[in-house]
């Protein structure tokens, strides 16, 4: 594994969303930590990067330097990029942030706060007792969005507000089987990558057994929005390990190019 060449895809600037460091830290980081180094923004509506032409500012800024040129899409909450932007970028990720349920946004903001520990009493179930509810809609605005335009990866699959009522140490205790079936099919089916999650430590052992047998991609986040976390693979290099992955089933932007 030590002779892989990974490309961490998942990372904020302060210039265009919501990091808190210049492209320039990133890049020193991803050269201390020896990997390569994308950037993906947060892009959708309520963020900086919510048209086309903001899309193309971003990319001309990213071309400037020696980084793959990604995008976060807020799934639920993007539109639609135009051909003319889609070019410039090497990558697309999809992450959901919140969905709409039963009627009404259902915002994952107090689970980032309880994964903080800002939150210790955030309990999903008092505003959505059923979270079968939530799990259903989560798999079917994946697929609206898969059949609407093309999406690499499919980042931090598990960040939903369920993981909080995780037992310590036991994500997989929050995740129905039937959900993870059904990710895997729907990620297998449009070609679209699972995100190796640093910061959010998914997917977890059973969701990635199931991933691995089925023969997905995976690609490689730190997610990281400081520089103290940045470029920190970790978690992905664990599971790489764990599930003897090959370099060719990992995402990266050159095999992306070659198959194009």
């Amino acid at each position: 594994m030590e002779t892989m060449s990974f490309l961490d895809c998942h990372n904020h600037t302060a210039e265009w969303s919501d990091g808190r460091q210049s492209i320039e830290q990133v890049m020193e980081k991803a050269r201390l930590e020896g990997v390569r180094v994308g950037l993906s923004d947060h892009a959708g509506l309520g963020e900086y990067l919510n048209s086309n032409d903001r899309l193309l500012a971003y990319a001309d800024f990213l071309s400037q330097y020696p980084v793959a040129r990604g995008l976060e899409m807020d799934l639920g909450r993007g539109f639609q990029v135009s051909p003319q932007a889609r070019p410039r970028f090497d990558y697309m990720i999809g992450s959901v942030h919140g969905l709409e349920v039963a009627g009404a946004r259902f915002s994952f903001a107090p689970l980032i706060q309880f994964t903080k520990g800002e939150k210790p009493d955030y309990d999903p179930r008092k505003l959505l007792p059923d979270m079968d509810l939530l799990f259903r809609a989560h798999l079917d605005l994946l697929a609206r969005e898969y059949g609407s335009q093309k999406f690499d990866i499919l980042g931090h699959c598990t960040m939903l507000p369920p993981l909080a009522l995780a037992p310590l140490g036991q994500p997989e205790e929050a995740f129905p089987e039937w959900w993870e079936d059904e990710l895997v099919a729907l990620l297998l089916k449009h070609g679209v990558a699972m995100e190796i999650s640093n910061r959010w430590k998914t997917p977890y052992g059973r969701l990635m057994e199931k991933g691995v047998k089925a023969g997905l991609t995976f690609s490689l986040g730190s997610d990281g929005h400081d520089p103290a976390k940045t470029c920190v693979l970790d978690y992905p290099k664990e599971m790489i390990r764990k599930f003897n992955l090959p370099e060719n089933r990992l995402f990266d932007i050159a095999r992306k190019l070659e198959a194009a």
